[in-house]
C-alpha cells in the first residue's frame, strides 16, 4: 500500500491474533462497559413509579427525562469504544495513537477546524434549503436555560464520540484492511460497510432502511474517501464532529439515535432528501478543499 497514511498499519505489530484480540476487547468495552451508563439510566426508570418515565423498547428512546441524561447514557458508548481501542493500540500492536491520525509527528488542528468549519456551513446552507424546498414541519424547541446547560457538554462529548468513531472505523479498521489490500478502494469500501452494519440499529432505520443504509454507506465512504485523499484523519475528525454537532444543537429529529434539547426540531425524518443533501454537500466540500484533484 503506497498511501502513506495507510501504510502506517504497518508501524506496528500486526499478526492475525492480534487483531482478533483486539476486535473482541474493542468490543467489550464498547458493547458492554459502555453500556453500563444506559443499563443504570433503564434500571433507575425501572424503579420509579412514574409512568410517564420509561425506557420506550420499540424506539429505544427514553421518554418523559431530560434530554441530557439519555445524550449521556447513549455516549457511553463510544467512551467505551475510545477505550477498547487504546488499549488495543497500545497494548497489543504497540502503536502510538497519532499513528491512527496522521503520518506527521503531530496534529495538524488547523486542518481539523477547516474541515468543521466547511463542513458546518454547507450543511447550515443545505439544510436551509432543503427547508424552503420541502416544507417540513420544523419547531422551535428552543429551551434556553436547557440548552445553556446542554452546550458546554455537547461541545466536549460529542467530539469525544464522534473521534472515537473515526479513530475505530477510519482510522484502525481501514489501516488494518489496507494490509492485505491492492489498492486503496478496498479499505474504502470495506470500513465503510462496517460502519453502515451499526449504525442501523438507529432509529432513523426504521424511517427507511434500504435509504438509511445507503446514506450510512456513503457518509462512511465520504469520510474514508477524504482520509486517504488528504492521507490524513484531520479533516474526518473535522467532518464529523460538525456533522453531529449540527444535529445535536441544531436541528434535531422526534425519536433521534442522539436525543438532545436542540434549538429546533423536525418531526420527521426524510431519507431521501437527507442523502440527495448529503451527496451534494460532500461533492461541493470535495471540489472545495481539492479542487479537480
Amino acid at each position: 500500500m503506497t498511501n502513506p497514511y495507510l501504510a502506517l498499519a504497518n508501524q506496528g505489530k500486526n499478526s492475525w491474533w492480534r487483531y482478533a484480540i483486539a476486535i473482541a476487547i474493542i468490543l467489550f468495552f464498547y458493547q458492554v462497559v459502555g453500556a453500563i451508563p444506559m443499563v443504570a439510566l433503564s434500571i433507575a426508570l425501572d424503579l420509579d413509579d412514574n409512568p410517564e418515565t420509561q425506557l420506550n423498547l420499540e424506539t429505544l428512546q427514553f421518554e418523559g427525562v431530560n434530554p441530557l441524561l439519555p445524550y449521556l447514557a447513549i455516549n457511553g458508548l463510544l467512551i467505551g469504544l475510545l477505550i477498547g481501542l487504546l488499549i488495543a493500540v497500545y497494548g497489543l500492536h504497540r502503536r502510538r495513537l497519532i499513528t491512527l491520525i496522521t503520518p506527521s509527528d503531530r496534529i495538524n488542528w488547523q486542518r481539523i477546524f477547516q474541515g468543521f468549519g466547511f463542513y458546518f456551513l454547507l450543511i447550515s446552507l443545505a439544510t436551509l434549503v432543503g427547508e424552503v424546498l420541502l416544507g417540513r414541519t420544523i419547531e422551535l424547541t428552543l429551551d434556553i436555560p436547557q440548552f445553556l446547560i446542554f452546550l458546554p457538554i455537547a461541545l466536549i462529548v460529542t467530539p469525544l464520540q464522534t473521534s472515537a468513531e473515526e479513530l475505530f472505523f477510519r482510522g484502525y479498521l481501514m489501516q488494518g484492511l489496507a494490509l492485505k489490500a491492492s489498492n486503496s478502494w478496498i479499505p474504502i469500501v470495506g470500513s465503510s460497510v462496517l460502519f453502515m452494519l451499526p449504525h442501523l440499529l438507529n432509529p432513523e432505520a426504521q424511517s427507511g432502511l434500504l435509504i438509511m443504509a445507503l446514506l450510512y454507506f456513503f457518509l462512511g465512504a465520504f469520510l474514508a474517501f477524504i482520509t486517504v485523499k488528504d492521507q490524513s484523519l484531520e479533516l474526518a475528525l473535522g467532518v464529523h464532529a460538525a456533522n453531529n454537532l449540527f444535529v445535536v444543537l441544531v436541528l434535531n429529529y422526534a425519536n433521534s439515535a442522539l436525543p438532545s434539547p436542540s434549538v429546533f426540531t423536525a418531526s420527521q425524518l426524510n431519507p431521501l432528501a437527507s442523502l440527495v443533501s448529503l451527496v451534494g454537500v460532500a461533492a461541493i466540500f470535495c471540489f472545495l478543499l481539492f479542487g479537480r484533484r
